[in-house]
This record gives structure tokens, sequence and C-alpha cells, in this order.
């Protein structure tokens, strides 16, 4: 790709709807992470995805949860809420 392509793709980009620029970021940032060798940080919408598809799952409780189980559920609430936190303070959606 040229850099007259690139610049021509980027110039279409301005006129899309603001989801689909959005989108486009996210992915740009994901090939780019990707390229480097960085792991992937989940953004904000990516977390109230993962946890609304986790709370969403209907699952009936045992009578008597192994400690395992609590433990991971926990330890889901405390990725989550870390995860969060750290989002917030560094000010970063990617």
């Amino acid at each position: 790709m040229t850099a007259d392509e690139l610049k021509d793709l980027f110039d279409r980009v301005l006129s899309w709807p603001k989801a689909a620029q959005d989108e486009f970021v996210l992915m740009a940032n994901a090939i780019e992470n990707a390229l480097r060798g960085h792991q992937h940080v989940a953004s904000e919408i990516e977390l109230q995805i993962s946890e609304a598809a986790i709370t969403s799952i209907e699952v009936e409780p045992d009578a008597d949860p192994s400690a395992d189980e609590v433990d991971i559920l926990e330890s889901m609430k405390r990725l989550v809420a870390a995860t969060q936190k750290s989002e917030k303070e560094s000010g970063s959606d990617a």
C-alpha cells in the first residue's frame, strides 16, 4: 500500500459513522499491538461485554459450592475490577 492509498483510506474513514471509525481504530490498534508483540488490553466496552456475558450465564448453584468455584469467581471479579480501575487511571480507551 502506498502513502497515497493510505491517505485516501483515512480520508474516506473521516466520512464514516463514529461507531465505524471507533471500530476501525480498535482494529488498527489490535494489529499494531500484535505486530509489536504487545499483550492485548481489553477496552471498557470489551470488559462490559465480557462481564454481561458472564453474569448472563444461568447456572444452578450447587448446594455446597466448592472452594475452587468460589475462588475462581472472586478472582474473575477482582481481575475485572482491577482492569477497569487501571484503565480509568490511565485514561486509556484501548
